[in-house]
């Protein structure tokens, strides 16, 4: 949980400021009048939302016992990673909404990457590394395959546009594609930023107002593209 939330949920947060200077930016340079010239400024034909994007996996659907504290149950290997997958999601969609009520500019998308040929049997013996690799290099994403989602996610001007509908989330495939109905619990998502947030001792200044119930009933909130 550690690892693969609670380090993303913290650094998401404390790089927002930056994040919403980036988006405000933006913002002047769009508004800025016909012939003033701002070499050093990036076109604003060629911009896009700032994003935070949650690299999560389809292995969030095993996130099914999140609604408890994840650090006090007994741990399974498959259900911690499920949780601390779910945990991604959840977060994302939390960031939306209050992204939304602090009307800060910035998106936040999650992704399942794949299953990826990677260096993780690094620390087996060679023989085993070796069988991993010759049985599975057919059915395994390449490293850049595996990257196509994260990249389309962080780069793609009309990825937020096309993913809301699907609470922000692509598959592997970098195609819209709906979560787990759990993603779209308002009152869970809520939970764990709550929890999430004294977990990390998340200094006050980086926090951000709730969502109103009224929003919270609302599944799909995506921020406006500028």
């Amino acid at each position: 949980m550690q690892t693969n939330h609670l380090s993303h949920f913290l650094l998401s947060l404390g790089l927002i400021p930056a994040l919403q200077r980036a988006a405000q930016r933006k913002h002047l340079q769009a508004a800025a009048p016909a012939g003033v010239d701002d070499s050093n400024a990036p076109s604003s034909s060629n911009s896009f939302t700032p994003r935070v994007v949650q690299v999560a996996s389809e292995m969030h659907h095993f996130g099914y016992k999140l609604q408890q504290d994840p650090l006090q149950q007994k741990y399974l290997a498959q259900l911690a990673y499920g949780n601390s997958k779910m945990a991604q999601l959840l977060f994302a969609v939390e960031l939306n909404r209050r992204l939304s009520v602090a009307g800060i500019p910035v998106v936040a998308l999650s992704l399942h990457p794949g299953n990826v040929m990677s260096d993780v049997v690094r620390s087996l013996p060679p023989t085993i590394q070796k069988l991993y690799r010759m049985l599975l290099k057919r059915v395994l994403l390449t490293p850049d395959e595996g990257a196509r989602a994260s990249v389309y996610a962080a780069t793609a001007r009309d990825a937020p546009a096309v993913a809301a509908e699907t609470l922000g989330y692509f598959n592997c495939n970098a195609k819209p594609i709906m979560p787990n109905k759990a993603a779209g619990d308002a009152a869970l998502a809520a939970w764990v930023w709550q929890w999430s947030a004294q977990q990390v001792k998340l200094p006050q200044q980086w926090d951000l107002p709730a969502a109103t119930k009224q929003s919270q009933a609302h599944d799909n909130i995506m921020p406006a593209q500028a």
